[in-house]
């Protein structure tokens, strides 16, 4: 299998290129209005209809889903009509979002409340295209490119592929996710594994190492396979990427299965971007 690295330490020019391709591609995505850098709030909801700071009305959800009555809370001088679903105005308390289908657009002016389930937690969360952090941004943080840390390492896929419970960045979120093999890496003369997960065409690896809460993100990073795993396995930790959680308090993603921490300090890929 070809690994793209040529002697000396060196790498092939075309991989050079293409991760400079996706730095491009990693600083557009998160400088979008509405994207991971306008978040500004994680309202998790339960069965008592509840006024929020910055939403108008009552919100509340039960086995059925999401809840909204518009009508504003006398003492917080709250708008009736604020709220848009699909582009219509909220006039009556009811269902917004029955759980069983795709969640509806839903606008509070130039906001998005995006209506969402976390481990069969019903919440909303607000982007701002006006957001503090999004006004900041100047782009991603990243190491330089080197080439050491391109490994080729020995992959065993499982028998069968098996379910394993993660946590997540939310406390209260715990999910699950489909480790498929591990792959055994070379490090500063040192064999350290980590499980693969995905399938279906995206296979990812999620790890955290020496520098994860300090240099790098703490939650974890990931870098994404771009074809199915085999016994010789590239792993590029140049392309090493930040989750959304790293760039906000309000990011719900998937930790890394257990076990997937290197002892070595990883300096590729992408940098703490709150550090």
């Amino acid at each position: 299998m070809s690994s793209h690295v040529v002697p000396g330490g060196a790498v092939a020019p075309e991989i050079h290129r293409r991760w400079e391709r996706w730095r491009e591609r990693r600083d557009a995505e998160f400088a979008k209005p509405h994207g991971w850098l306008s978040l500004t709030a994680l309202h998790w909801l339960d069965e008592d209809p509840t006024a929020y700071d910055g939403l108008p009305g009552l919100w509340w959800a039960d086995e059925a889903g999401i809840h909204h009555d518009p009508t504003p809370d006398t003492a917080t001088d709250r708008r009736p009509d604020a709220v848009l679903i699909d582009g219509e105005p909220v006039t009556n308390a009811g269902l917004v979002w029955d759980r069983t289908t795709d969640a509806p657009a839903v606008t509070l002016g130039e906001q998005h409340l995006e209506l969402m389930e976390r481990g069969g937690f019903l919440a909303i969360r607000v982007r701002d295209p006006h957001a503090p952090a999004l006004a900041a941004y100047t782009g991603v943080p990243f190491f330089d490119y080197d080439p050491e840390w391109r490994i080729i390492g020995r992959y065993r896929a499982y028998p069968q592929a098996e379910e394993q419970v993660i946590g997540s960045a939310a406390a209260r979120v715990e999910t699950s996710t489909r480790v498929v093999g591990e792959v055994d890496l070379d490090i500063d003369g040192t064999t350290q594994t980590l499980k693969i997960t995905g399938g279906d065409g995206t296979w990812l690896v999620s790890f955290r190492d020496a520098t994860s809460g300090n240099e790098s993100a703490g939650a974890c990073r990931w870098v994404w396979l771009s074809t199915e795993p085999t016994d010789e396995l590239v792993v590029d930790f140049n392309f090493a990427a930040n989750p959304p959680c790293a760039f906000s308090d309000y990011g719900t993603c998937p930790l890394p299965p257990a076990g997937n921490t290197l002892t070595a300090a990883v300096r590729a890929g992408e940098r703490n971007p709150r550090g």
